[in-house]
């Protein structure tokens, strides 16, 4: 068992605002290894610590938030699963996305292979204008009275994170205040939004007709999608379309086909009991095994871990 949070009690920090922090444990096995490494303490408001670490398989933990505790978590690497019950609904957190999470007890998935995060959490006391607007927006909004969110990285999570990193890294008496920014403007947005997985993110100044051709994807990623046919479609030959394509996105068309289908598997997978071969089938797969090494290439995991709960045991099911 490897705890990676434990709760502080150090030189300058309010006994009373970190009390009972946040606690996250996870069963890695012995060949596991994991590093966390506090950040930003501030001055007993908030603190913020970093982790990273290898998963040789998929290992089963456990993330307590008490009463009253708030945290924000930016994803880079290593896929999660978080769940309130062994057999109730997930919470997807794949590679590359933001997590607001405030008091609960959440069972745990973290998938196999390189995992990094920054994780920033406070006593809900210290944001009381935040704490104000979740308690009278839970009472009309059932959506806005959960307990966790989840959104990939976006244009406007961008800014907020070159913001906390500049905190980070040049400390000052003010640091704690941006990095309280950070923490209003990134919960106030996921609260708003609904949890979203998405592995085939794009920029958001593509040209036209480009942007129309991805579009034209994640909106029927089922489609053959030949390199030809898309090049026609944004007006280039095949060759220089593959260029332009991956220097634009970041990873090259046939990838991001690959991603868009992926997402929509994941969307069957989670929310169906439909065969694995069957929404292979439906999300434009030639076949199961293809399915399979997307999902585990892109999250770590394999289709049956989307679907396992989470009681002691870890899924050995190789792709």
């Amino acid at each position: 068992m490897y705890s990676l949070y434990t709760p502080y009690r150090g030189n300058g920090v309010r006994s009373e605002d970190i009390e009972n922090h946040l606690e996250i444990s996870f069963d890695c096995g012995p060949h596991a290894s994991f590093n966390r490494k506090p950040e930003f303490q501030g001055h007993g408001h908030i603190r913020c610590d970093s982790y990273s670490g290898t998963n040789l398989r998929t290992a089963n933990g456990h993330l307590t938030i008490p009463e009253g505790m708030a945290a924000v978590a930016l994803n880079y690497y290593g896929t999660l699963i978080a769940r309130h019950t062994a057999h109730g609904p997930l919470v997807l957190i794949p590679p590359r996305s933001v997590l607001f999470a405030r008091s609960s007890e959440l069972l745990l998935q973290a998938a196999r292979g390189d995992h990094q995060a920054t994780v920033i959490s406070w006593n809900l006391k210290s944001t009381p204008v935040l704490e104000s607007w979740l308690a009278r927006s839970g009472k009309s909004d059932p959506n806005m009275a959960r307990s966790i969110s989840c959104r990939p990285f976006s244009p406007f999570f961008l800014k907020s994170i070159d913001r906390l990193q500049d905190a980070i890294a040049r400390p000052s008496e003010s640091s704690e205040l941006h990095v309280l920014s950070v923490v209003y403007e990134i919960s106030a947005h996921l609260m708003l939004s609904p949890n979203l997985v998405q592995l085939s993110a794009t920029p958001p100044d593509l040209p036209e007709t480009v942007s129309e051709l991805v579009t034209a994807v994640r909106e029927n990623p089922v489609g053959p999608w030949p390199l030809r046919d898309a090049a026609d479609r944004a007006g280039y030959s095949p060759f220089h379309f593959s260029r332009v394509f991956k220097g634009l996105v970041g990873y090259g068309f046939h990838e991001y086909v690959d991603r868009c289908r992926t997402e929509a598997a994941v969307r069957i997978l989670v929310s169906s009991d439909k065969p694995v071969d069957k929404v292979a089938q439906i999300a434009g797969f030639g076949t199961t095994q293809g399915l399979r090494e997307s999902i585990k290439e892109y999250l770590g995991l394999v289709p049956s871990e989307l679907r396992s709960t989470n009681d002691g045991t870890s899924s050995n099911e190789e792709a």
